[in-house]
């Protein structure tokens, strides 16, 4: 009985914003990352080159990435020394999916006397296996599994050889990868198993399967559906496609249940059961109904599914697949409202995403203005986007880094079940962002990928945020597509 208390403690420690339901996966608020790739801080094990091809091979090993390169943001702080899960910042203010800003070990406690969970539903964790772990700089991580990028046969049979069980190899064709998934041995953890193989084969590229989670939390603020809580954005009249990885959304919500949007799922034996984030993001970037409307109502929506009905967010591989699959439907732009550590694979996923034109707009993170920029929204390419209030004052617990800011705090969104809530996080500001380049880049174009961004920025208004000055953007307008439209002519 004990074993069991303290194994929904520590699911209720790990969880995102909302509780896992189903896979039990969770972890810390996003923007906890440090900078670079390859092996997490203070595991003593170099990170090393090879088994990947060369366009995508820059992505992985050497010195940390310049946040400030690319098409991404400014300079990130000094570096700082993480602090454990449980004493990580709770966001303040209100907001979609999460828990009254308070102490953490506060939350447990209402939580398990309660009985619910961090959404007002049964709190069922005592009854699902812990199904995640750390890896040693604190980051979650599936348990008990290692993915290894384009594994070479030699690789293969190096790791069967350590009496590593490969479970699958999925192909990756459109960024010109594979990913191969191992099971650690009985007994061995993943941190150990990561080592035996990084030990014995210095030519593969081997990771955690790291997860990523939604940023932003607080208590749900309900507000009344009214045409007036609502942003307003005309239609336009050019078929725009964008798309979005985070989790499912609610189909039959009245905002959602006639919009334009294509949707899979990249987890086994995913139901595609909604979630609070996914609603609310999907709801923002194209919702639609007599009271309410997202910033591009009338556009089409790929929406990726990379949580599988869990509400704590999808593993680096899953956000790999989803980014396969938009590539190969040629979607341009790209909403990513989750934030996590490093990783090789989707290091590799990221760069070879960008780099046949697609855009990825990306959230900084909520790990407070002294973290280090989380990922992907670090890596060197990637518009990554914070959060500011109607004031253009920068969210209390926001991640520094940005290139772009949005309105983040108290945003009206879609609530799963129905109805409306106010929502406030990095998350929430990301789609303002994508919206507005969504109707600038039409399909995937390096060339034009630069001058819309350019384009962006000579549009925003300058504001400064944690001493850097970056460009505030609003929601997109008739005007701005009529522009954009004349610029492609």
């Amino acid at each position: 009985m004990k074993r069991l208390v303290v194994a929904s403690l520590l699911t209720v420690c790990l969880a995102g914003p909302d509780l896992a339901q189903g896979r039990g996966l969770g972890g810390p608020p996003g923007g906890i990352g440090g900078f670079g790739v390859g092996p997490p801080v203070g595991t003593g094990v170099p990170p090393v080159v090879g088994g990947i091809p060369a366009s995508v091979a820059g992505a992985i090993g050497g010195p940390p990435p310049s946040v400030g390169a690319g098409l991404g943001s400014v300079g990130p702080p000094p570096a700082v020394t993480l602090p454990p899960v449980a004493t990580l910042p709770v966001a303040a203010g209100n907001a979609l999916d999460g828990a009254a800003a308070t102490a953490p070990g506060q939350v447990i406690r209402d939580l398990v006397q309660s009985g619910h969970d961090l959404v007002g539903r049964p709190n069922n964790t005592q009854a699902v296996a812990l199904a995640v772990a750390q890896d040693t700089a604190g980051h979650p991580v599936i348990r008990d599994r290692i993915l290894a990028l384009s594994p070479s046969q030699t690789s293969l049979a190096i790791a069967q050889r350590l009496h590593f069980h490969l479970e699958k190899i999925d192909q990756l064709g459109s960024l010109g990868l594979s990913v191969a998934t191992l099971a650690t041995p009985d007994g061995m953890s993943a941190a150990d198993g990561l080592a035996a193989l990084r030990r014995a084969d210095s030519a593969g590229i081997y990771d955690y399967a790291h997860l990523y989670s939604p940023t932003g939390s607080g208590k749900p603020s309900v507000v009344p559906a009214s045409v007036e809580s609502a942003p307003q954005v005309p239609l336009s009249n050019r078929e725009i496609r964008l798309g979005m990885i985070d989790g499912a959304f609610d189909k039959r919500h009245r905002a959602l249940e006639a919009v334009d949007i294509q949707s899979k799922c990249f987890v086994p034996g995913c139901t595609g059961q909604p979630t609070l984030h996914g609603t609310a993001i999907a709801s923002l970037l194209v919702g639609r109904s007599t009271e309410f409307s997202g910033y591009l109502p009338d556009a089409h929506l790929y929406a990726a599914d990379v949580f599988g009905g869990a509400v704590d967010g999808g593993s680096a591989e899953e956000i790999a697949q989803a980014l396969n699959w938009l590539a190969q439907n040629r979607i341009a732009v790209t909403n990513v409202s989750l934030a996590g550590p490093p990783n090789a694979l989707l290091a590799a996923a990221v760069k070879a995403f960008l780099g046949t034109g697609h855009m990825l707009v990306a959230a900084v993170g909520n790990g407070g203005p002294a973290a280090p920029l989380s990922y992907p929204a670090a890596y060197p390419g990637v518009v990554a986007v914070t959060s500011v209030d109607r004031d253009r004052r920068p969210e209390i617990d926001a991640s520094p880094g940005a290139r772009f800011a949005a309105l983040g705090v108290n945003v009206n969104v879609a609530k799963m079940g129905g109805g409306y809530a106010q929502a406030t996080g990095t998350s929430y500001a990301v789609p303002a962002v994508t919206a507005r380049a969504a109707q600038l880049l039409f399909a995937p174009d390096p060339r034009q990928n630069l001058i819309v961004l350019e384009q962006i920025d000579r549009s925003a208004t300058p504001i400064s945020v944690l001493g850097h000055e970056i460009g505030f953007i609003t929601a997109p307008s008739t005007r701005d597509y009529l522009a954009a439209s004349i610029d492609h002519r």
